[in-house]
């Protein structure tokens, strides 16, 4: 029998670079049309149905707000029925909204989608590859299998978030509208024909990436998949502190996301070279979301998660100083390489190993909703300030100062619940 390596197990090519694969492709399609193209509709529809940026967000926030509530249950959903039903279900409503939405006549209806929106997106943006690779990868290469899923959304800005800002551009905002339905609608017949929820679905006992039986031994643990129950981590101050980190996080990172595009077309009159620009810094997280996950295998995601929040700090110090200096504007892409990748991986990584598969897509479902928090706080705050200020630049300095915090958080979670998680019987293997 030919020995198992990373691409063979038992002899057999392992279907799990398949399910990689799926999951790069909700992230390169689900993702980047949910989260990268939302900030190119604020211009052009506040425009036209005249009202102001921070009328404009509630869509978001109330998407948010749904997005939240959902998932509170979505994981426990795809742990109860076959990925590919729980994916088709999620991508065919956001879909069916996208295309409702080009209809709209009056911010309220727009509001009302995006929250019939969310609860489709809570299913089918980052939570698919994250229970994709935690199902089919062990923890030896799991950071690298994540980063591989994740770095989907980079290679996905490159390629539609100047699609669809060429749409409204010369077709206006309502067929760019049908042009995400379209663009979203190309995961359903990926995950119908491709999905498989587990390797025992294909006839594989173990994983890519699993310990080995010795290392098992050493560790004290007797199964493949171990860990602690969803509810013994909320009895640890690691979980509420990593919990607190993920939402800081996504007070700066949906801010990023959401108005990126106003601010440069603000600071200089174009919108296409905001776009751009905006796509160059996205598309880093072809190469970004790799690294990372890479070190986090090499040096320890506990490391890459008290680091990886500064680089993201000095993106936003640069793109307050680009207000007055367009120099700084490119500073920020190599630092985005790094610090964009944070929202996308390092929350979901951190949850993997400090409490291991048992219940991650549980897990993994509540990190959501910290994120969700997050985005409902940080674009409505950046809009506030706009509106107050006439600038974001007060916006920039405050989320710097709040990435800084979670790299405080996630070293403070390192350092507390050690015992009290061993005692629950899981030990960490790395």
């Amino acid at each position: 029998m030919k020995k198992d390596n990373l691409f063979r197990i038992d002899g057999r090519f392992y279907y799990g670079w398949v399910m990689l694969l799926c999951g790069f492709m909700s992230m390169f399609i689900c993702y980047v049309v949910k989260v990268n193209c939302q900030s190119l509709f604020y211009n052009p529809i506040c425009e036209e149905l005249g009202v102001t940026r921070t009328a404009y967000i509630q869509t978001n926030t109330v998407m948010t707000v749904t997005m939240l509530l959902s998932s509170a249950f979505i994981g426990k959903i795809y742990k109860k029925f076959p990925i590919k039903w729980v994916l088709t279900a999620c991508v065919t409503l956001t879909s069916v909204c996208y295309l409702l939405m080009s209809r709209a006549t009056a911010l309220w209806q727009l509001i009302l989608l995006a929250g019939i929106q969310g609860i489709g997106w809570s299913g089918a943006t980052n939570l698919p590859v994250t229970i994709m690779v935690s199902n089919w990868f062990g923890p030896k290469v799991k950071g690298t299998a994540m980063s591989i899923g994740m770095l989907g959304s980079g290679a996905g800005a490159l390629v539609w978030v100047k699609l669809i800002n060429s749409v409204i551009v010369n077709s206006g905002w309502r067929s760019a509208y049908v042009a995400m339905a379209a663009v979203n609608a190309i995961m359903i017949p990926i995950a119908l024909l491709l999905v498989v929820s587990t390797p025992l679905d294909k006839g594989f006992e173990r994983r890519v990436g699993d310990p080995s039986k010795e290392e098992m031994a050493k560790a004290g643990i007797q199964t493949q998949k171990a860990g602690i129950t969803g509810g013994q981590a909320l009895k640890t101050a690691r979980w509420w502190l990593q919990w607190l980190a993920g939402m800081v996080t996504m007070i700066g990172a949906a801010a990023f996301s959401a108005q990126f595009v106003a601010y440069y077309t603000q600071v200089t009159g174009s919108s296409d070279t905001a776009a751009t620009l905006y796509s160059a810094a996205l598309g880093t997280m072809i190469l970004g979301k790799f690294l990372v996950g890479v070190l986090s295998d090499l040096i320890h995601v506990k490391r890459m998660a008290v680091l990886t929040p500064l680089f993201y700090a000095g993106v936003f110090v640069c793109m307050a100083l680009s207000s007055s200096n367009m120099v700084f504007s490119k500073v920020l892409i190599p630092l985005y390489l790094i610090g964009g990748a944070l929202p996308s991986t390092i929350p979901f990584l951190i949850t993997a190993y400090n409490f291991g598969d048992k219940e991650y897509g549980v897990m993994s479902g509540w990190m959501n909703m910290a994120g969700n928090v997050g985005q409902i706080v940080g674009p409505t705050a950046a809009a506030i300030i706009f509106d107050v200020t006439g600038s974001y630049v007060l916006a920039w300095v405050i989320f710097a100062a709040l990435m800084v915090l979670v790299s405080l958080l996630y070293l403070a979670s390192s350092l507390v619940s050690k015992k009290q998680i061993q005692e629950m019987g899981y030990t960490p293997v790395k």
